[in-house]
């Protein structure tokens, strides 16, 4: 993904800053996680616990295998940077849940009250 950002027609100073950058691997951590939970919750239907749990895992797992390769490295910041991303991914989530029901509940409550049933 950084090898086709970089490719991008941006000022040669920006990209000296951005792409070498350190949290940048952080911030595409955040996000990959993020939109890895998007999509795990959404096409495979595992409950936001599940989600949480899995990735969760997934994300030790793979910073621990990292930090026994020779040409990678196992970061904490990185798995931090993991579980903020699912985290948010479920905080929104049931932001949204609770804003629909209480959208639904207004509704239903509109509905009701300009409608009468004939007797």
């Amino acid at each position: 993904m950084l090898f086709f950002s970089s490719e991008l027609l941006l000022p040669v100073e920006l990209k000296k800053i951005v792409f070498r950058s350190p949290q940048i691997d952080t911030i595409g951590h955040f996000i990959g996680f993020f939109i890895l939970a998007w999509l795990i919750h959404s096409l495979i239907k595992l409950t936001l616990v599940e989600t949480l749990i899995t990735l969760s895992f997934y994300g030790a797992l793979s910073e621990l295998g990292q930090y026994y390769l020779g040409f990678r490295n196992g970061e904490f910041s990185d798995f931090f940077a993991d579980i903020a991303g699912i985290s948010s991914f479920i905080l929104l989530k049931l932001l949204y849940l609770a804003y629909k029901k209480t959208y639904i509940k207004q509704v239903n409550k509109k509905n009701s009250s300009t409608f009468t049933r004939p007797d």
